[in-house]
């Protein structure tokens, strides 16, 4: 369900937006998402069961402004569960569509909050990421999307990835 509000200033209404209720409105990929849905309903709308382990490891990817690795995630949260544990939430995430994941130039994977709409069979989270070369953190550029790539006959394309690198606005 959709409604507009203004010229480029739409105001989209998005059953399983990226937060809860607690907040309002949603910018993702340029646009406001109104929020219909909380995380406990995000989480059993994604096929998983609702714990307190994988309610704080999703407040706290929509809250972040950059992707967290799994050691961020520990980090933020020492008490919540094991590493296993976290290691399991964040897979089950990506699984299901309620985060995506993208590797550093280390090696090491960093997850984000998905897009309203992303599922279990399909993510919508089709925009570059931003490495900072100083401080390593990598950010999701949800206004710069892929390009469309012709892929030759007989070739399938499962997978592209755009990362720019550079200084990040607190380290520039």
């Amino acid at each position: 369900m959709f409604s507009s509000k203004g010229s480029s200033g739409r105001l989209h209404v998005q059953p399983g937006c990226k937060y809860g209720l607690f907040v309002p409105f949603v910018q993702h990929s340029g646009i406001n998402y109104l929020c219909t849905m909380t995380n406990e309903e995000r989480l059993r709308n994604h096929g998983l069961r609702v714990t307190d382990t994988r309610m704080a490891v999703l407040d706290l990817l929509q809250r972040s402004s950059k992707a967290l690795s799994q050691a961020d995630v520990e980090r933020a949260l020492p008490e919540q569960a094991d590493r296993v544990t976290l290691f399991r939430v964040l897979q089950a995430f990506e699984e299901n569509g309620l985060a995506h994941r993208v590797q550093d130039t280390k090696g090491v994977a960093r997850y984000a909050s998905c897009a309203p709409g992303c599922s279990t069979h399909k993510h919508h989270d089709v925009h570059a990421h931003f490495r900072c070369t100083d401080c390593g953190d990598v950010y999701c550029l949800e206004s710069v999307t892929l390009p469309k790539v012709s892929i030759p006959k007989g070739f399938t394309l499962k997978e592209s990835h755009l990362q720019l690198e550079g200084s990040c606005k607190a380290c520039a």
